[in-house]
């Protein structure tokens, strides 16, 4: 519950105290009470912004301005003690609307840096968009990039997404509930500030790349990309278009989740070819998203990232299908210099690719959900294999979406059944945890004794290491 809202809450509630209730004539007090409370509404609206679930308390503080303007007029004990009853019931559904559907607070990032993120919309026109269905139209990408940077005074973190209501309705569309749901979605505050200079602290960056899960988005993980930018990494993630939840083009279209491009003909053969077929698209996404990259370190037109990009200290990590994404492409592409799948779904990846023993460091990293099956048979295929170091874990307690902000979005997330037991910050903890430990060690050269071994900082965790 954020700050206003509860104030607004708190005076809703004083309000509703009989001897405060009484007309202006009588209680002239409450006129300061009545007219702080329609202050804060004010600012609540202006600084926080609306969202469904402070209605009840909008109505109330309505009421309470209405009564009270109106003449005084004698009510019965019966009708006052039953319209104080009414108005209770009516507070108690916000406070419950608030507290089972809070605004999704991210945890504070734990690095030296702030956080600076700029958007950009690339099109691969060497590419042909095999998705849209509406002719030969070129692939296109929206690119957000965070990075270190030091943040003017004043200046206030911009939100989750623009385009967050969009997301949120996409979401609960998908899940079947009610569109407006999880509207507020829309309203979280990332700890990023939109277009500020890159930090001067060191000459360059390592990069690390994301990739989503099939129906994700490029910051479905936001505690995970803020985390990595907070201790001095540039991170870079696309909205894979049409596999992505939506892909929002500055020219107001909208791609849409294309169920085609996974299910295929809706055979058994046909999914697994789409299937195939489309973590190969993510891969040449990648390849196309890194060579923007590369080209911004020639010459940012904006100055920020020219010459301070490290491609030497390169890594890729994904969730789902975006770790399968990330295995492919990385067994092909000497760029890349360390791998981490998070539930990373490897059965579209071709066995060939499987059984190349891959010299990159690689961390798999399961939920629970997870830990079983013929993915994990090709995934421990893949680890035994491994040229290099890897890195094998188990969150107990966890889904697949235990990987993304979902754990944020409701305390009612496990009844609902969208992620597993473990209390959502716990599991966001350790993800962040190990996520910074692996590429602290293989990309940045730092200590990262996480990895050495199973650590009693973190028991719900099954862990073993490889040389």
């Amino acid at each position: 519950m954020r700050l206003f809202e509860a104030l607004l809450l708190l005076l809703d509630l004083i309000l509703l105290i009989p001897p405060l209730c009484k007309p202006l004539k009588e209680r002239k007090w409450s006129l300061i009470l009545i007219g702080l409370a329609v202050f804060l509404l004010v600012i609540h609206l202006l600084w926080e912004g609306y969202r469904w679930q402070m209605i009840p308390s909008y109505l109330l503080t309505a009421h309470f301005v209405v009564r009270n303007a109106m003449p005084s007029r004698e009510r019965g004990r019966g009708r006052m003690i039953a319209g104080l009853l009414l108005n209770g019931v009516i507070l108690a559904v916000g406070v419950a609307a608030l507290l089972l559907l809070p605004v999704p607070r991210l945890p504070t990032p734990s690095g030296p840096y702030d956080i600076g993120t700029v958007t950009y919309h690339w099109v691969d026109e060497a590419r042909e968009e095999i998705y849209a269905g509406d002719g030969a139209a070129p692939r296109e990408l929206m690119v957000q990039i965070w990075y270190p940077a030091k943040a003017p005074a004043g200046v206030r973190p911009g939100l989750w997404r623009e385009d967050g209501l969009l997301v949120s309705r996409a979401m609960t569309k998908q899940w079947g509930y009610p569109i407006f749901l999880l509207d507020q979605l829309g309203l979280t505050r990332s700890h990023a500030y939109d277009d500020v200079p890159l930090a001067s602290a060191e000459q360059r960056y390592p990069i690390i790349v994301y990739l989503h899960g099939w129906s994700g988005y490029r910051n479905v993980n936001p505690d995970q990309l803020e985390a990595l930018a907070s201790h001095g990494y540039v991170v870079v993630s696309a909205d894979h278009a049409y596999g992505a939840l939506l892909t929002v083009f500055p020219d107001g279209r909208i791609a849409h989740v294309n169920p085609a491009a996974m299910d295929g003909d809706g055979t058994k053969e046909g999914r697994s070819r789409a299937a195939e077929t489309l973590v190969g698209v993510w891969a040449d996404d990648v390849s196309f998203v890194l060579d923007q990259v590369e080209a911004l370190n020639a010459n940012d037109p904006d100055g920020r990232f020219t010459g301070r990009l490290d491609f030497e200290r390169l890594g890729l990590f994904g969730h789902s299908t975006g770790g399968g994404a990330a295995v492919r492409f990385c067994a092909a592409d000497e760029r890349c210099q360390a791998i981490l799948g998070m539930d990373a779904w490897l059965e579209p990846v071709p066995d060939e690719l499987i059984a190349t023993n891959l010299s990159q460091p690689l961390l798999l990293m399961n939920s629970e959900a997870w830990s079983e099956g013929e993915n994990v048979a090709r995934q421990r295929q893949l680890y035994d294999g491994l040229a290099g170091a890897g890195y094998w874990m188990t969150i107990q307690g966890t889904g697949h979406w235990d990987f993304v902000i979902v754990p944020s979005l409701t305390p009612l997330a496990h009844a609902l059944d969208i992620k597993g037991p473990l209390p959502g910050p716990r599991a966001m903890e350790i993800n962040d945890s190990y996520l910074l430990a692996f590429f602290d060690k293989h990309l940045a050269g730092r200590s990262a004794p996480l990895l050495d071994g199973p650590s009693s900082s973190y028991p719900e965790v099954q862990f073993e290491a490889r040389d």
